[in-house]
C-alpha cells in the first residue's frame, strides 16, 4: 500500500466508516448532493451476460451471445433455469460479505422484462421482482444499505449490445411505442419502490449506456451518442423525472451519461432537480493503460468526472482491468485507488461486479475473473475502505 499522485494539488481523502455490525433503518430520503456510497453492482443476476459466469452460460445458452438468444434456445426450460439462477447467484450471504468490508449500497441491474411484457420480446418475464425484493429488503433492514435499481436495457434495444436488449438491437431510438413501453417499465419500478416499505432507501435509474452510434470503435467515448439521439434520450429522461415527481419527488433519479459527462447534461435540468449523473470508468480497452499506470489514471478520471458540479456524480461502474500488462501484484493498490478517489471527488462508486467467474483473457497475468470479481477481492483481504493510505495528490 502507498500513495500515488498527480501534480494537481493535494486533497485529504475522505474515508468510510467501519463496516456496519447491527441492523439499522432510516426514514430519511437521501440527498445525493450530500450522500456518498461505497457500492457494488449485482451484475449477472437479473441481467445475464456471457462473460460473467462462463461455465453456467456454456452449459445452458446453446451458443447464444445474449440473454435473448439464451432464452430462445432454451424454450420452455428458460423459466426453470433462470429462476434457479435468480435464487442462487446472489443470496443474503453475499450481502453479509459485502457489508462486512463497508459496502453501503448496491446497484442492481434488471431487464425491462422484469417490469413490463413487451410484445415479441424473448427476454424472460418471471419472478425477478420477488428475488429483488428479498435481497434489497435484507440489505436495507440489516445494514441500512441504499439500493439503486437500474433498467439496464429498454424495449427495442438501446446500444446494440447484449445488455441493451440483444446483439444488434437499436430499435428503441425514435420509436414512440418503445418509448411508451419504457415508461410503463419505469412506472412498474416506481410502484415497486413505493410498495417496498422503504421507498427512502431507493434510487431509480431508467437506462444504461444508451448510445446509437454503430461504430464500436467509439463506444465508451462521447462520440457514441449522436446529437440527434441525445435529444431523444433527453426527452425520455424528462418524462421519467415527470413520472417520478408525480408519484414521489423524494425518490432520486440517476441518469446514466452515455459517456457524455455531467457537464453535457447539466444545462438541461433545473438546479433543484432531484437527479444524479452516473458515469462509467473503464480502462480494459485502453491500450495505454497498464496496472502500473492505473492508479494515476483513476485519479485523473475522478477529478474530471465532477464536470461543472451543478449536479452530483456517481461512478456507477468501473473495474481494475487495464488494456495492457495487467499484474496481480498491483490489484490491491488499484482497487483501493478507485474506491477512495471516487469517494473523494464525486459521490462514490459501484464496482463491476460483485461476483464474476468469467474466463475471458486479459493482457498480462490471469484472466478477467482476477480483475472483476469483487467478492474475490474481499476474500483476499484487499478492500480497505477505512484506510488513509490511498489518496490522490
Amino acid at each position: 500500500m502507498g500513495k500515488f499522485g498527480l501534480a494537481l494539488g493535494a486533497l485529504a481523502i475522505q474515508t468510510a466508516l467501519g463496516a456496519p455490525t447491527s441492523s439499522r433503518k432510516s426514514s430519511s430520503y437521501v440527498d445525493w448532493r450530500q450522500f456518498k456510497a461505497h457500492a457494488v453492482n449485482l451484475g449477472g443476476w437479473l441481467v445475464q451476460e456471457s462473460t460473467i459466469n462462463s461455465a453456467w452460460w456454456g452449459e445452458y445458452a446453446g451458443g447464444a451471445s445474449d440473454e435473448w438468444g439464451f432464452c430462445e434456445n432454451l424454450g420452455s426450460q428458460c423459466g426453470p433455469v433462470f429462476e434457479e439462477h435468480y435464487a442462487t447467484w446472489i443470496t443474503t450471504v453475499d450481502v453479509d460479505k459485502l457489508a462486512q468490508v463497508g459496502v453501503t449500497a448496491l446497484r442492481i441491474p434488471t431487464t425491462y422484462a422484469a417490469w413490463v411484457k413487451y410484445p415479441g420480446s424473448k427476454l424472460y418475464s418471471g419472478n425477478q421482482t420477488k428475488y429483488l425484493s428479498e435481497i434489497a429488503t435484507y440489505a436495507i433492514e440489516q445494514y441500512g444499505m441504499h439500493i439503486i435499481v437500474d433498467i439496464h436495457g429498454l424495449p427495442g434495444g438501446i446500444n446494440g449490445l447484449t445488455i441493451g436488449e440483444a446483439t444488434g438491437h437499436y430499435g428503441w431510438w425514435y420509436n414512440q411505442t418503445n418509448f411508451d413501453y419504457s415508461l410503463q417499465a419505469v412506472d412498474a419500478l416506481l410502484a415497486f419502490i413505493q410498495k417496498s416499505g422503504h421507498p427512502e432507501s431507493y434510487t431509480l435509474e431508467p437506462s444504461n449506456e444508451a448510445v446509437d452510434n454503430k461504430d464500436f470503435s467509439v463506444f465508451g467515448t462521447p462520440a457514441a451518442l449522436t446529437d440527434k439521439a441525445a435529444t431523444w434520450l433527453l426527452k425520455y429522461y424528462h418524462a421519467v423525472i415527470d413520472h417520478v415527481n408525480a408519484v414521489n419527488p423524494n425518490i432520486p433519479v440517476m441518469l446514466q451519461d452515455s459517456f457524455k459527462g455531467e457537464k453535457f447534461w447539466s444545462g438541461n435540468f433545473s438546479a433543484d432537480a432531484n437527479i444524479i449523473i452516473d458515469v462509467h470508468n473503464y480502462w480494459f480497452d485502453d491500450k495505454n493503460a497498464t496496472s502500473e499506470t492505473l492508479a494515476k489514471d483513476i485519479c485523473t478520471r475522478a477529478k474530471s468526472n465532477v464536470g461543472d458540479a451543478k449536479f452530483p456524480v456517481f461512478v456507477g461502474e468501473w473495474s481494475i482491468q487495464a488494456g495492457s500488462n495487467n499484474t496481480f501484484a498491483l490489484r490491491e493498490r488499484n482497487l483501493n485507488a478507485g474506491l477512495h478517489a471516487f469517494y473523494q471527488y464525486v459521490q462514490g462508486s459501484s464496482y463491476w461486479t460483485s461476483k464474476f467467474y468469467g474466463n475471458g483473457t486479459v493482457s498480462g497475468q490471469g484472466n478477467q475473473t482476477d480483475y472483476w470479481n469483487f467478492e474475490g477481492f474481499v476474500d483476499s483481504g484487499y478492500v480497505h475502505l477505512d484506510s488513509t493510505d490511498y489518496q490522490c495528490l
